[in-house]
């Protein structure tokens, strides 16, 4: 496995496309961060919200593990409101193929240290060409 510093370093050019996103190590491996940016009515996280940390864990997850991949499809069970300062979410890969890689994404809603999980999601990803990749950017 990469070092830490290899993983950000990998993640770099994404984390500053997208600044509301961070990502955190922790022993069980990396938690990616979503900042309230635009709160509901009801001044939480929505749904769409949820999807989007998802979707941003597995991302950088297939990343940090040398896998360059776009989303192909993704499903969210929205299971409790997400009234926290920010959503943690935690990707695994469930299965990795040469053309899919599933995952599988928890979405949890932080308040202070104090986190519950407010989403469920299974994400597949399909694996991008490398060699489709040169020749656009060629």
């Amino acid at each position: 496995m990469r070092s830490r510093e290899e993983i950000l370093k990998r993640l770099k050019p994404l984390l500053d496309h997208h600044r509301e996103i961070a990502v955190e190590f922790e022993d069980g491996g990396m938690c990616v961060v979503l900042k309230k940016v635009r709160p509901n009515l009801l001044g939480n996280f929505a749904g769409g919200d949820m999807a989007y940390a998802a979707n941003a864990a597995a991302g950088l997850l297939c990343v940090a593990e040398d896998r360059l991949a776009e989303t192909a499809s993704l499903n969210v069970e929205c299971i409790e409101r997400a009234d926290g300062d920010v959503l943690a979410s935690r990707a695994t890969i469930v299965k990795s193929g040469t053309k899919l890689i599933r995952l599988r994404v928890d979405v949890f809603s932080r308040k202070g240290t104090s986190e519950k999980l407010v989403a469920i999601a299974q994400v597949n990803m399909a694996v991008v060409d490398e060699e489709k990749i040169k020749s656009l950017l060629a």
